[in-house]
């Protein structure tokens, strides 16, 4: 009898361990499907997150050195054409002064550095408001040299109304001049236009590549922050916080296109 009654105790324990190890077991395969489903919930994640970023080195696109922009803050500015007296005799008046330069000014080589150092100093003490202009650009092959107006330390993109163009002849002499200002340079008013966050140089070309402007194989070969117009040549112009993207495209083509630095979702500017 005592027997009979050990083996049913030693029954009931070994059911007891049964599903104690059962239980456990159960347990463990939970937590590791959980620790899997976790793992394999990330990985999809960063796979999609790098599916999401766009590699230029992957594409071949090579980039110029370009400076964060993580604490300027910008908005519209608008600005009138200044009205010159041409003539003070007759007191005729026009938006663009065409001067002769009475000054020799010899250009040893056309290169910016030796542009500056010899046109700056005569820009500043001859031309009006001079200091607000900045070396924007060579032309070669029409022997021209362009400066840029400035405003609060940004350029005046491309804009024939806020600019100085000067001409120079085959000796390397510069000729003459044409000046064109901007007047009345102002921040817009109102709610809408409070001072925004620009968008890094990185998204404005993500926006050139996903719009099929930028593609594998180009080459970025400048990038500059300023103010462009999309009516550059009236004389009231609101100008928009805009990024500069001059590309030089795998077929061998130039092309320079805008990005509006604040809403670059919307278009791309021309």
């Amino acid at each position: 009898m005592e027997e009979i009654r050990r083996r049913e105790a030693e029954i009931v324990d070994w059911k007891h361990a049964s599903s104690l190890f059962i239980f456990v077991f159960l347990v463990m395969n939970i937590c590791l499907g959980y620790i899997y489903y976790n793992k394999v919930q990330q990985s999809h994640k960063i796979d999609t997150q790098d599916e999401k970023t766009l590699s230029f080195t992957k594409e071949n696109i090579k980039l110029p050195k370009m400076l964060p922009t993580k604490d300027v803050e910008l908005n519209y500015v608008s600005g009138t054409s200044k009205v010159f007296y041409t003539d003070d005799k007759d007191k005729k008046k026009a938006t663009v002064v065409s001067t002769a330069v009475n000054k020799t000014i010899y250009l040893p080589k056309i290169e910016a550095p030796v542009i500056a150092k010899a046109l700056d100093s005569y820009i500043d003490d001859e031309i009006y408001e001079g200091s607000e202009y900045i070396l924007s650009g060579i032309d070669r092959k029409n022997k021209r040299i362009y400066y840029e107006q400035m405003f609060e330390n940004y350029p005046i993109l491309s804009n024939e109304t806020a600019q100085i163009m000067f001409e120079y002849d085959s000796n390397n002499m510069i000729k003459s001049y044409k000046q064109t200002y901007l007047d009345d340079l102002q921040i817009g008013l109102g709610k809408n236009n409070e001072k925004k966050q620009v968008i890094e140089p990185r998204q404005a070309l993500e926006t050139l590549y996903y719009q099929n402007v930028l593609h594998s194989g180009d080459e970025v070969e400048a990038v500059r922050l300023g103010y462009y117009s999309v009516s550059p040549n009236i004389e009231g112009q609101v100008l928009k916080p805009t990024w500069q993207v001059a590309i030089i495209h795998n077929s061998g083509k130039h092309e320079t296109v805008y990005v509006d630095a604040l809403q670059p979702e919307e278009t791309i500017l021309k």
